[in-house]
């Protein structure tokens, strides 16, 4: 059994804590109890126990001198710290001493137990005592269970045991979950505020409802319920108030659509993207994706960055915007959510690379074909690359633009293009594409199409053969689709499909 000393200058929180909790189930006795600091400190001192809880505000000696003498003269001793709303500036004194636990007043027995199971916990941990559990949390200790979730939520490689204890641990509401994220634009949270945010949505919310709180990077990150929109917002104004009478610059916060714990990087991308857009828009209060579009993924799930970044050239750029449009028609994405997205991956593109936003896209026009080359024409611009630097790279450019104008066609060809479309020699045209390209175009032509039906299985896997190609050139049959697709990746549509369905959070 653990000894506990409960320090509370009033006595109904004293006496209910002590008698209404059912201690002995914890491996716990109650000890002794003391009304203020300098009672607490002399009992501590005769009954040398094991946990003290103590109250910040009491007369005589307060709870800030009682840990500090506690931490000197009984350095093995835990020390739990009651705090009202309030206390935050007392608080944030006692982290100097080493204290990492709290308990947020108005405090019951959901509240209390929690904590002191991960209090006695460490007390083993420190004595060396090893002791079997038999139930599965018990096998994957918060903090482990903590790490697995940052590994999910930055998609890095977890076994599939440590994935499945997770989700076993989690049950149903695995399945429907939203993360909730807040962001200080100034300086990054500390331990205490972490703290405050997770107590403050446990009282608003419900305890049982915050499944898991992390920090990664400069956010601190909380895995919720997916409760409705109404009381994530009136618990998240609240903290955003608490916060900014100790710090003028507002801080952030957004919530993500409903998904599941497997889905919870997905959403991590989706909250980062919020934050950006917020700063970007200056908007305040709860961010979410319904303020934005009707579209409920991730705007980097339509533009794919990296890949953007990386394209060597402007063909490569096309092609990544090409396929963005591809993927917006899919979802039925209205032409006017279009250019929403777009200029919101405009400015994202602009905010990575430091740049200003050029004013060309206020003059793009509300056709997708005017959208498409308007957005390459940008994040070529914003790569360096300068299609109006001469004569042939005009051409270029043309005859770039007029290939995708017309990927959907099943007919075409060089001499559809060079004498339907740019009105110029068939010959020349073919010359001055191998130059460029360094490729005959009917062998570009099929690697463009068989690369974009691929990007689109790895996005979209459920899609029909016959659509797949009809989007991308091919007769909507998809017989011959699928010859050329075998011929260009070894397998058919279906194959590279289930190809794709590895599990993606590791190997055993």
């Amino acid at each position: 059994m653990y000894k506990l000393l409960i320090v509370d200058d009033e006595k109904i929180e004293r006496e209910g804590m002590a008698e209404l909790i059912s201690w002995e189930e914890q491996g716990i006795e109650v000890a002794g109890t003391a009304w203020n600091g300098q009672d607490g400190y002399e009992k501590a001192l005769k009954l040398r126990p094991d946990i003290v809880l103590t109250d910040i505000k009491m007369p005589v000696m307060d709870g800030i001198e009682l840990i500090r003498r506690l931490h000197t003269e009984l350095p093995d001793t835990e020390i739990i710290v009651l705090s009202g709303y309030g206390d935050y500036e007392y608080t944030s004194q006692v982290m100097e001493f080493g204290i990492k636990y709290y308990i947020l007043k108005p405090c019951d027995e959901g509240r209390i137990i929690p904590v002191f199971e991960k209090v006695t916990e460490e007390i083993r941990k420190k004595r060396g005592e090893q002791k079997e559990y038999n139930r599965k949390i018990k096998k994957l200790l918060p903090l482990a269970k903590e790490q697995v979730f940052r590994n999910i939520l930055l998609n890095r490689e977890i076994s599939r045991k440590e994935y499945q204890m997770f989700l076993e641990e989690m049950g149903r509401s695995a399945d429907q979950v939203r993360l909730l994220g807040f962001r200080n634009p100034s300086r990054r949270f500390d331990a205490l505020e972490q703290f405050v945010m997770e107590n403050v949505l446990a009282e608003m919310l419900g305890g049982n409802q915050i499944y898991m709180g992390t920090s990664v990077s400069e956010d601190v990150l909380f895995l919720i319920h997916g409760e409705e929109l109404q009381k994530i917002e009136k618990s998240t104004a609240w903290i955003r108030a608490e916060f900014a009478k100790v710090n003028p610059q507002q801080i952030q916060t957004a919530v993500s659509n409903i998904g599941t714990v497997g889905e919870a990087g997905s959403l991590y991308t989706q909250i980062r993207e919020l934050f950006r857009i917020g700063s970007m828009t200056h908007r305040s209060g709860l961010l979410s994706p319904e303020m934005y579009f009707e579209y409920s993924g991730n705007i980097s799930e339509i533009f794919r960055y990296k890949q953007i970044w990386k394209a060597p050239d402007y063909a490569g750029v096309l092609f990544e915007v090409y396929l963005a449009f591809l993927k917006m028609e899919l979802h039925k994405i209205s032409s006017p959510q279009k250019k929403e997205i777009c200029s919101l991956a405009y400015q994202i593109f602009c905010e990575e690379k430091k740049a200003a936003p050029d004013s060309g896209w206020q003059d793009a026009g509300e056709e997708d074909w005017d959208m498409l080359c308007t957005m390459t024409d940008l994040l070529a611009g914003l790569k360096g690359i300068d299609m109006s630097a001469g004569k042939e790279e005009v051409r270029i450019r043309q005859m770039l633009q007029a290939v995708y104008a017309n990927l959907g066609n099943p007919e075409l060809s060089i001499r559809y293009l060079a004498g339907e479309v740019l009105f110029m020699n068939e010959e020349y045209f073919g010359r001055i594409f191998l130059r460029y390209q360094n490729q005959k175009f009917s062998s570009w032509l099929r690697s463009v199409r068989i690369e974009l039906a691929k990007c689109i299985l790895a996005y979209m896997p459920e899609i029909k053969v016959s659509r797949l190609a009809e989007l991308t050139g091919y007769s909507p049959d998809g017989q011959y689709f699928s010859k050329v697709f075998r011929g260009e990746t070894g397998m058919t549509p279906t194959e590279y499909c289930e190809q794709l369905k590895n599990p993606s959070h590791g190997s055993a």
